[in-house]
This record gives structure tokens, C-alpha cells and sequence, in this order.
């Protein structure tokens, strides 16, 4: 994909908000966007991967029809987090069917919102900056009557039995479904799958090591559904995960929308 297709960006939904020394919007520009892909590219490839791409963007053909949730810092103009936003409102294709088979779910009566290439700064990675982002879902849910949150969520491994351990330490506290047949697609199984899936052992110290955003989908009442998908290019191991909004935990709405609870 050209950087020159992307001049043709242009937000679906449009807001702004302040809150205490940060800005919470969709990109609304050229260089908004500009500045979200910038970040990207510093976590994705040079943190995640030692790569680098001539443009010092990371893009593909999705950010076109995407939304792109940022936080900015108002005291240095900088993006310190940033979340890309597909919705069923306004796309008929999904990033996540890369990876996943989902015919089953889209087929679900309810407007879908896939959360994508989420990211944060370096220097802001706490759980300041996830609350934050969780502010501008809200706003956003609330703008495109959303039911549905989905999309991957990676753990930093390719080891299958390690994926396949959580995925048994999730299944052991109800945090798994099977629900709309969802598995890998061809390219991102991994080899003996269900092999390993049976002779997976639960083990609770692996989920405590999982990503801060991952934990934060499963405490809002997200299930993972299916086996995990193997990504070679990001080296890593996706869980495709769905948050129905309508079983939302009741604490998680009544902090960022009491209209959920």
C-alpha cells in the first residue's frame, strides 16, 4: 500500500476531549494520523521487532477505513497512545479475518466495533493511559450504538504450549467460548493444535504475565473464543477476543459509562 492512499483518509466520527493534561480525540487530519502510525512504528517495529520502514510509519490498507483513537499529551503536542477502530457501521471487512474465521459472529444481529494495533508510548505505559483509551472507546461506543468489541489481543510468545496453557488457565475460570465456531484461519494455525489444547496443564502464573490491554478486556467481561492464532510476522500468538457490551461487568460500566450498567 502507498503512503499516497492515505491523503484520502477521512474520520467517520469526530471528537475531542481534555482531561487533565490530555487529549482524548479521533484523528481528524492527515497529520493526526500521521502522528498515531509514528507510534505504531516505534512499538510494533523498532521496540517489537528491530525493524524499521522507509516511511517511519506503520500502516496498511485497514488504516483507510479505520477510525484512529489518539491520546495526546497537550504539554508536548505528542501521541502517547493510540487504538484503531474498525465499525461495522462503516466497513464490511475486518483485520481480524486475516487471522480468524469469524462468518458465524458477523452474522450476529448488533453493530461490531474491532479494537486494533493498540499501543502506548514507552514513558506512559500504566494503567493511566489504558483508562484514558477506555474514555475515548466510551465516547465512541456511545456515538455508533456499538454492541460487539472484537479483535487480537497477542501474548508475546510462539511457543504453542505456553499459548495453550493460558488458554486452559482461561478455560478453568469461564473466560473461554466456543460460541460462532471461531478458529484460525490455514495460514496462522498452529501445527497439532488440538493436540495441544488436551494436553495443555492450567497454570494461573501465566496469566498474570499477560499484556496489561489483554487483562483489561477479560476484567470488563471479554471471552476469548477458539484457539489462538499463530502471527510469524509479529512473532507472537493472537487471541481473538469478543466483549458483548449487554454482559458488560457492572463495576467496568459504572466507570466508564453508567449508561452500560
Amino acid at each position: 500500500m502507498e503512503i499516497e492512499v492515505l491523503k484520502e483518509f477521512k474520520p467517520k466520527v469526530v471528537f475531542s476531549l481534555e482531561v487533565e493534561g490530555f487529549e482524548i480525540k479521533i484523528a481528524n487530519s492527515l497529520e493526526d494520523l500521521k502522528l498515531a502510525l509514528e507510534l505504531r512504528h516505534m512499538v510494533f517495529l523498532e521496540e517489537g521487532l528491530g525493524r524499521t520502514h522507509e516511511t517511519g510509519l506503520d500502516f496498511d490498507s485497514f488504516d483507510q477505513v479505520a477510525d484512529h483513537l489518539m491520546i495526546i499529551n497537550l504539554a508536548t503536542g505528542k501521541a502517547v497512545g493510540t487504538y484503531r477502530l474498525i465499525c461495522s457501521k462503516f466497513a464490511s471487512h475486518f483485520y481480524s479475518q486475516n487471522e480468524f474465521v469469524l462468518d458465524h459472529f458477523l452474522q450476529e444481529e448488533g453493530v461490531k466495533l474491532e479494537l486494533g494495533r493498540a499501543c502506548t508510548h514507552i514513558d506512559y505505559r500504566t494503567g493511566r493511559t489504558i483508562d484514558l483509551l477506555w474514555q475515548g472507546l466510551s465516547r465512541y461506543i456511545t456515538e455508533t450504538g456499538t454492541r460487539f468489541l472484537f479483535g487480537c489481543s497477542s501474548m508475546h510468545t510462539e511457543d504453542p504450549a505456553e499459548a495453550f496453557s493460558a488458554l486452559k488457565s482461561l478455560e478453568a475460570r469461564d473466560g473461554v467460548s466456543f460460541e460462532y465456531q471461531i478458529h484460525p484461519t490455514p495460514d496462522f494455525q498452529f501445527p497439532e493444535a488440538k493436540t495441544f489444547h488436551e494436553k495443555a496443564i492450567a497454570n494461573p502464573q501465566i496469566l498474570r504475565s499477560l499484556p496489561p490491554l489483554l487483562r483489561s478486556y477479560l476484567h470488563a467481561g471479554s471471552k476469548v473464543h477458539g484457539y489462538p492464532a499463530w502471527d510469524r510476522d509479529f512473532e507472537c500468538t493472537d487471541m481473538f477476543t469478543i466483549l458483548d457490551l449487554r454482559v458488560l461487568n457492572s463495576k467496568f460500566a459504572e466507570r466508564y459509562n453508567p449508561k452500560w450498567a
